[in-house]
């Protein structure tokens, strides 16, 4: 691993330019704690879990299909899936041995649809029971930096990365699944970068672009478009965005409340630091930017499944909006 290399021009020490920047992925101690046969453990039952549900949905699926919506290796899902099938959890319709691999037709048992019943259960209790594969992760994070490598968050020298990275951190910490904690890491690649819907597709699955397409604004107004046009179409976008976040499912309501409040954080370090001068950054004026704040917040709450508005990251949105744009009822 390269540390990134990092120069201060004489001039203005406050300056940073990058000459090769982000090019090592911190792992975070708790995980170097984790041993490895533990962590190859939980990646396994987290995969029987999904591959079970997945068979459960289509019924019956192939392992191509399997490992093409897990973004596995085909000897991984096989290994799987023989496993599954001793333990009674699956059974194979069809099993051929061809030049180029192995295919294998599979569907989900009764006692498989009662295990899974019972998996379902469990991690429901308790957020401490989500697991992750952080080899998935992992690919994330270099996907994301490979992505946005030549960003910088607005007006600052601070590389792009670090806003997806607290996207994931906030929805991790509020108890996102594997594919909601990949997709708040990958959230802007559609309107940012280059890398398109397929490229994500193929490297995540079918359940991370979908989420990342939902979180997306239109990339005909956004990919590649400078900031003049920008601040032309903002009330569009931001009022496409707010009935977005009313009429979504929960996952991709958290994964809006916690890019909104990754961005708030950010705007409350920069009100400390700058004072007011902080909004001539923006693409709207403050109390544009107020009535947006406060109209997604409003449209995530909801009287269903879906409302968020119990979660710690809802909570702390809102009052991040009171300090910012209401500080006299904090």
């Amino acid at each position: 691993m390269r540390s990134p290399q990092v120069t201060i021009t004489k001039d203005d020490p406050g300056k940073v330019s990058r000459t090769n920047l982000i090019k090592c992925w911190i792992i975070p101690s708790t995980i170097q704690q984790i041993g490895v046969e533990r962590m190859a453990d939980l990646q396994k039952e987290n995969y029987d879990r999904r591959i079970l549900e997945f068979l459960q949905k289509k019924q019956t699926a192939t392992n191509t299909a399997i490992a093409k919506e897990f973004a596995l290796e085909e000897k991984q899902v096989n290994e799987i899936l023989n496993t599954l099938r001793n333990e009674g959890l699956v059974q194979f319709q069809q099993e051929l041995r061809l030049t180029r691999g192995e295919l294998i037709m599979a569907k989900i048992t009764g006692k498989g649809t009662t295990a899974l019943t019972a998996m379902k259960v469990e991690p429901a209790k308790s957020s401490q029971n989500i697991y992750y594969n952080f080899d998935r992760i992992f690919k994330a994070f270099q996907f994301a930096g490979e992505a946005h490598k030549d960003e910088f968050r607005k007006g600052t020298a601070v590389p792009y990365l670090v806003h997806p990275m607290d996207v994931m951190s906030i929805l991790m910490k509020n108890g996102a699944s594997e594919d909601l904690a990949i997709a708040g890491l990958l959230h802007d690649i559609l309107e940012d970068t280059p890398r398109t819907r397929e490229d994500i597709r193929r490297s995540f699955g079918d359940s991370v672009t979908s989420l990342v397409e939902g979180a997306s604004e239109s990339e005909t107004l956004t990919n590649g478009v400078s900031n003049d046009e920008k601040k032309k179409t903002w009330k569009q976008r931001k009022s496409e965005k707010i009935e977005k976040a009313r009429t979504s499912g929960r996952d991709l309501r958290l994964l809006i409340c916690a890019d909104k409040l990754a961005n708030i954080r950010d705007l409350l370090e920069d009100l400390h630091a700058s004072g007011e001068s902080v909004w001539t950054k923006f693409n709207a004026p403050k109390d544009q930017e107020s009535w947006y704040y406060h109209e997604i917040a409003s449209a995530m709450v909801s009287a269903d499944d879906s409302d968020i508005s119990k979660t710690r990251a809802y909570e702390e949105l809102k009052s991040c909006i009171r300090q910012v744009f209401d500080p006299r009822t904090v």
